[in-house]
């Protein structure tokens, strides 16, 4: 391997006493781009974290193309070069793409005046740089997709001169087609000496475009290898030391006689048009397409999250006009959100408080709430998904992607619902939680209830649903029987909704 543009050497970071890392070690070379994966909690993020001088280590060295490196700040790190792109963007949407790219560091015109004519120039060069000619560099950022914000995030990186990007789980929300251009663009950024720390959990996209991996493990470094000379297999059992959950098989079966829920011509403003279906009792229904398709707003109207008009939903044959949430889970519906920090969980709540909260009245006597009998529920709900913390007081803030999302399961099933609607359960979170998520979820199938599915990762819609509707610019254009088809696989779901 050529000269080392970056060392990470004894890298130890504590919280409270207690360590979260231990002594890691990383390096990369020019043009690299090097994966950094593990579990939630493995402890990818503080290392990111420090490399970009967010959070400052406790002992250890970072060298730079030899030199020791001191960073105090994310300033320090993108004057050394360094830069993140992190899974929440940080762009400003009320800014144009170019004053974006430039913010803090603008060309002036006689040392006094902001440049804008030039700035947009080079902004434009950027763009074209990293094959975005397409993108306007006079576009305001709130009117561009999440996968033309990820140029600007990339292009803000180039204007600083960065020569290590660190990018944080850079595919989660892109559709297919905006994943083969990102891939083009770190192509690019490879050739020109660019090099890449990617973190991810979709380890697929790892085998695809990374010349190395290391894998994290408890705050520990398990192993670095070369892609070629490494499998799936070994990186999977790097990652959870043999932990995995194994899945269980799910019985398939569904009682066609008996629906649970019945959508009738929905329609939600432009972007669902004229949708029916049914779901009928034991059966996962899937809903793929891609992002903008609008499977989000199909279960937000179900819910009464969104406005519908006209369109009937009905629930055991009853019909139901949602007004709010509350009545939706009142017929015997529940919802996963697709964001469950900002629509699934109140933050600064503690497990029990966010579990038992849609069903607090049942803890209720005479005024006040029974702590012993909602504290006892929420033990019981933790312990059947496996949820990690301290205890039913831990706040959830404080807790992994993936146990975060248990959580949100959780409170979803101890409402007695009936008929699940789960959009994107297992977006970001590691590989034990979603398997253990998708046991619970084929356990509520199988106890006689209903799902309706929706997941950014078609390989999962191919192994659990019963049924696939591909939904395209609003419209039920197909529907798929994984019961009847043996040839349903990731690659057919990607060709249909494509």
């Amino acid at each position: 391997m050529s000269e080392l543009v970056l060392q990470m050497q004894g890298i130890s970071k504590s919280y409270g006493g207690v360590e979260v890392l231990h002594g890691i070690d990383l390096d990369l070379a020019p043009g690299e781009v090097h994966a950094v994966i593990g579990q939630n909690g493995a402890g990818k993020s503080t290392l990111m974290k420090i490399l970009n001088g967010v959070t400052l280590r406790d002992t250890g060295t970072i060298w730079m193309q030899g030199k020791k490196v001191e960073f105090q700040s994310p300033l320090d790190a993108r004057r050394h070069g360094v830069s993140m792109i992190f899974q929440e963007f940080s762009l400003l949407p009320s800014l144009k793409v170019y004053q974006n790219v430039f913010l803090t560091k603008e060309p002036r015109r006689r040392g006094l005046f902001l440049d804008d004519r030039e700035c947009e120039k080079r902004t434009r060069d950027l763009l074209e740089e990293i094959g975005a000619p397409d993108l306007n560099p006079a576009e305001y950022v709130e009117n561009l997709s999440i996968g033309a914000q990820q140029m600007v995030e990339i292009a803000k990186a180039l204007s600083s001169e960065s020569r290590i990007l660190i990018m944080d789980e850079p595919t989660a929300s892109l559709s297919h087609g905006e994943i083969e251009r990102l891939f083009d663009v770190i192509g690019k950024l490879k050739a020109r000496g660019i090099s890449i720390l990617y973190v991810s959990h979709y380890l697929r996209d790892v085998f695809r475009i990374c010349d190395r991996v290391t894998v994290l493990r408890d705050g520990a470094k398990i192993l670095t290898r070369r892609i070629a000379e490494t499998t799936m297999e070994e990186i999977i059992a790097a990652m959870l030391g043999g932990r995995l959950a194994e899945r269980r098989a799910r019985t398939r079966w569904t009682d066609a006689t008996e629906v649970l829920l019945e959508v009738s011509n929905l329609r939600v403003g432009r972007s669902v048009r004229g949708v029916s279906f049914a779901l009928r009792r034991g059966e996962i229904l899937g809903i793929a397409g891609l992002l903008g398709s609008g499977r989000s707003e199909v279960v937000g109207a179900i819910y009464g999250v969104l406005e519908r008009s006209p369109g009937a939903v009905r629930v055991q044959g009853r019909r139901l006009r949602p007004r709010s949430p509350r009545e939706a889970l009142r017929a015997g519906l529940a919802i996963v959100p697709e964001d469950r920090r900002t629509q699934g969980l109140i933050m600064d709540f503690s497990v029990k408080e966010n579990m038992i909260l849609p069903i607090l009245r049942r803890f209720i006597r005479r005024l006040l709430v029974n702590d012993a009998q909602a504290t006892a529920a929420a033990e019981d709900s933790m312990r059947k998904l496996n949820v990690k913390a301290t205890g039913p007081r831990h706040l959830v803030r404080f807790l992994s992607g993936g146990n975060q999302q248990k959580v949100v399961v959780a409170k979803s099933m101890m409402s007695n619902a009936r008929i699940l609607l789960l959009d994107d359960p297992t977006f970001g979170i590691d590989i034990e939680s979603k398997q253990e998520i998708m046991n619970i979820v084929s356990a509520f199938a199988e106890a006689g209830n209903g799902v309706i599915f929706i997941s950014s990762e078609l390989d999962e819609m191919a192994a659990h649903c019963d049924r696939i509707l591909i939904l395209k610019k609003g419209e039920v254009v197909d529907t798929i029987d994984c019961n009847q088809r043996h040839d349903v696989s990731e690659e057919m779901l990607a060709g249909l909704i494509q």
